[in-house]
């Protein structure tokens, strides 16, 4: 006798992909939040019919990855407009833009009005700056895959981007390679909840005493760096990472989903065609291509990770400048390509969470910080030049 599947036996083994969710026949799987706010799958016993698809469909706990990467890159958007408004070099944005160029459609993390990360579709090029930008926190994919599945079927040309799990779990869903489909992950640290992000929102409104309107995790009028901004009452204020609670403890890797700290995907096998982020290092790893004749790395500067003949093959047609490097070079300075984020002092945040808010987590981050608060203030003011000189030492 068949009986109800066990999704996981401890959070770790979830990554809340939604794979378990897209491919249920009944609609028996419904995601429900933790103490949290992380969401995990819950199977309604009355509805499922025990056919075990939800266990076969998790990539997270069957990870096979065996993509190694092709050719690697330093890459800049010739778009200088589209470059500025994305979080590095405008790799994506301009991957998207040839794909709604050609009457395609582009899934990616976007803000609700109530400052939760969602999956969408867009099909435009006003749409598009709903995608653009980083989001440091769990995007729910609800029921994304689905519909890249029907837009696949007909025919259209789909460009999916994602976290690395979130890619497997397209994948798995799927089952079968479709040439109409390129995938795209990011080179991920780990995931905060909606809600840690949600009740972020409401400090930083009770501090300011307004509603907040705009937030952008990586303002590069600021830098390129991990310092952000927001407008609130239609004033614009910096949120330094140094001095912001959220922000200091993502970059911490203290608040991530239990799953993250053993992420398999952390690696140099790649589920994606292709991995994009920031090339962190570069004045290190490539000053040849920097400075008075070179690129303006303030702008941003994105690595590409190239893991698949097709995704080889399409990036090679879009509007960039790519300069040839390593997966070792890239990986220097970005960990999470070589092992997965550690925890640190992730229990003691959970901790309050659990028994409380982000306010009293905020309280414990301005009661601890002490002057380090102005550290990113005062990286700010340093020339790039002699940050440069600085780095290259």
């Amino acid at each position: 006798m068949n009986l109800v599947p066990t999704l996981f036996e401890k959070k770790e083994d979830c990554c809340g992909c939604g794979a378990c969710l897209n491919i249920c026949p009944k609609q028996a799987i419904s995601m429900k939040e933790d103490e949290c706010g992380f969401i995990y799958p819950v199977i309604n016993e009355d509805k499922c019919i025990k056919c075990g698809q939800c266990k076969k469909v998790c990539a997270f706990q069957n990870a096979s990855q065996n993509n190694s990467p092709i050719e690697c890159y330093a890459a800049v958007s010739k778009n200088e407009k589209q470059a500025k408004k994305s979080a590095s070099g405008g790799v994506f944005a301009a991957m998207a833009t040839d794909y709604i160029d050609k009457g395609g459609v582009v899934f990616g993390a976007a803000f609700d009005e109530e400052w939760k990360v969602h999956h969408i579709s867009v099909e435009t090029k006003d749409q598009l700056r709903f995608l653009q930008g980083s989001k440091y926190v769990q995007s729910d994919i609800e029921m994304s895959y689905k519909e890249v599945k029907a837009c696949l079927d007909s025919g259209r040309q789909v460009l999916f981007s994602g976290t690395p799990c979130q890619v497997a779990g397209l994948q798995s869903f799927l089952g079968q390679e479709y040439e109409n489909l390129l995938t795209v992950d990011i080179v991920c640290h780990g995931v905060p909840s909606n809600r840690m992000f949600q009740e972020y929102i409401k400090v930083l409104e009770s501090k300011y005493r307004g509603k907040v309107s705009d937030f952008t995790f990586r303002d590069k009028t600021i830098g390129w760096g991990i310092n952000g901004s927001t407008i609130v009452n239609g004033k614009k204020i910096k949120i330094w990472q140094s001095a912001s609670s959220y922000l200091f403890y993502f970059s911490k890797g203290w608040i991530y989903r239990e799953n993250c700290y053993k992420c398999p995907y952390a690696c140099e096998h790649r589920p994606a065609d292709i991995t994009l982020g920031d090339y962190w290092g570069i004045e290190k790893q490539h000053p040849e291509i920097l400075g008075k004749n070179g690129w303006n790395e303030s702008k941003g500067i994105s690595c590409v990770v190239v893991n698949s003949n097709k995704g080889y093959e399409k990036i090679q047609k879009y509007n960039l400048t790519l300069k040839n490097s390593t997966f070792d070079k890239i990986a220097n300075g970005n960990a999470q390509l070589n092992k997965p984020s550690e925890k640190g002092n992730r229990c003691e945040i959970i901790d309050i969470l659990e028994n409380s808010s982000w306010l009293d987590v905020d309280k414990r981050f301005n009661k601890k910080v002490g002057i380090g608060k102005y550290k990113s203030r005062l990286k700010a003011l340093i020339p790039r030049k002699l940050k440069r000189m600085f780095k290259s030492i």
